[in-house]
């Protein structure tokens, strides 16, 4: 059975999971759903075999935990994961253990997110027992206007440099204005991919649309919470401040560092297929992403890594060896490693996807020996 789902490619079920904000109104609407409203389910897991961070000692739960449809039967991605590795998850399973390798989510901001950063693979190693740390990118979609709040907006790094005692008293005095202040602020536009290393404070505006990749991990500890519903010991992970302060990247990031951050997406060419990778060199060793624009016909030539796809715009067809799968604009596929080099795309008019995979297992390891 295992060889069989790994040769076909997969629809992966909408998969919402509940945080301490609301949100998901465009995310509704993009899965092709009316809404009128956000939820407390602002964010939706694709393909993932990722479970939410619990604190330690509580009940851990599947929340996070998504299925697919093969070929007509509903699967949990862990199971056929843990079933078969290397099939489905590619070669990093040989150094990571059983793992997609990346975790992708559509998420859509209600509220302003607090300020936050995430841990460092060496960080998540020496304290969080996890080979992965969270690097993340944004890739914007869409944004809206929400009465009071300020337009879209991103915020990433500290403009100056901040001292780590002036760092813990601005959290444990519950500054978010002088966080806020202290950080790069730049408009949210669609289009847009912004990468963000582990460690580098950053927080999403409200009305912002993004699909999300990242790390497979739920690591966030949380630098502001005096507005926010998040339990003062849960923002540390329940390692306490004295370790997790260093988790932060606190180094000024000058306007030149801050704009190699961010790329644009070109815009799609009438008629014409298209593929461009939309993430820099610094993010080879955490993940990969892709437009494709396909008009006709199209084969990515892809080594054996699992390929979680978003459709954005059109219609089409996903083929491997082992089967086919119709897609349209809100649609959410997987393929497993052992069928991404049998990957192809048919689209009668055009098709847009963005694609994103696990790094190779080669950049993986040249970013361990550096």
């Amino acid at each position: 059975m295992i060889t069989s789902v790994a040769t076909q490619p997969w629809s992966l079920l909408p998969n919402r999971v509940s945080r301490f904000y609301r949100g998901g109104l465009l995310l509704e609407r993009f899965r092709g759903k009316s809404a009128a409203a956000d939820s407390d389910r602002p964010e939706d897991w694709i393909g993932s075999a990722t479970a939410a961070w619990t604190a330690p000692g509580a009940p851990r739960t599947d929340e996070g935990l998504g299925a697919a449809d093969v070929a007509g039967r509903r699967h949990r991605i862990a199971d056929l994961l843990s079933a078969d590795p290397r099939s489905i998850g590619g070669e990093l399973t040989t150094i990571a253990g059983p793992t997609l390798g990346v975790l992708v989510k559509l998420l859509d901001a209600g509220i302003r997110l607090p300020v936050h950063a995430h841990p460092t693979r060496a960080f998540a190693r020496a304290h969080l027992g996890s080979f992965f740390g969270k690097a993340e990118a944004w890739i914007v979609l869409e944004t809206r206007a929400i009465s009071g709040e300020p337009p879209p907006h991103i915020r990433l790094g500290f403009r100056r440099g901040v001292e780590r005692d002036e760092l813990r008293g601005w959290i444990e005095a519950e500054r978010g204005d002088t966080l806020l202040d202290a950080m790069h602020s730049r408009p949210a536009v669609p289009g847009d991919v912004w990468f963000v290393p582990p460690g580098t404070p950053h927080a999403i505006g409200a009305g912002v649309f993004i699909l999300e990749v990242q790390e497979p991990a739920d690591f966030s500890i949380v630098a502001e919470t005096g507005e926010f519903p998040i339990d003062r010991d849960d923002a540390h992970l329940r390692l306490g401040w004295d370790v997790t302060i260093d988790a932060f990247d606190r180094r000024a990031l000058n306007d030149a560092a801050l704009d190699q951050l961010r790329t644009a997406m070109p815009a799609e060419m009438d008629g014409a297929t298209s593929r461009q990778t939309l993430l820099g060199p610094a993010a080879r060793p955490f993940f990969r992403a892709e437009r494709w624009v396909v008009a006709g016909s199209f084969e990515p030539g892809l080594d054996p890594a699992f390929v979680v796809g978003v459709v954005t715009a059109g219609e089409g067809v996903v083929r491997t060896s082992g089967g086919e799968l119709a897609v349209r604009r809100g649609s959410t596929f997987g393929v497993p490693a052992a069928a991404a080099s049998t990957l192809s795309i048919e689209a009668p008019d055009r098709l847009t996807v963005i694609a994103c995979r696990a790094p190779e297992p080669a950049d993986v390891a040249r970013a361990e020996e550096s």
